[in-house]
């Protein structure tokens, strides 16, 4: 995020230096997150992308679709950053609250 940016843009403005995609993201819900180096402000967004982006090597590493069932599997084995785990949880509870 720039200084004065919403989460909003900053989202847009990532998904498409990332993934070539033009989308504006949903905001679901903040949190500091504790886990890491340092606590850290993250935004939590969901947005319905198209199914073939055009992802920039110089900023993904690899990128595919996952099941859910899948992502809690490759949670487990793959390399994450220690929020991505937390982002995870705390949005399966969001999930379960709000459906």
């Amino acid at each position: 995020m720039g200084v004065g940016e919403s989460y909003e843009r900053a989202a847009a403005r990532e998904l498409t230096e990332e993934l070539g995609i033009r989308v504006q993201p949903r905001p679901l819900f903040r949190f500091v997150n504790r886990i890491g180096l340092s606590p850290h402000w993250l935004g939590v967004h969901e947005a319905v992308v198209p199914d073939t982006v055009a992802a920039d090597p110089e900023e993904v590493a690899w990128h595919g679709w996952l099941t859910e069932p899948d992502l809690r599997s490759a949670l487990l084995e793959w390399p994450f950053t220690p929020d991505s785990h937390e982002v995870f949880r705390r949005y399966l509870t969001f999930r379960a609250v709000h459906s």
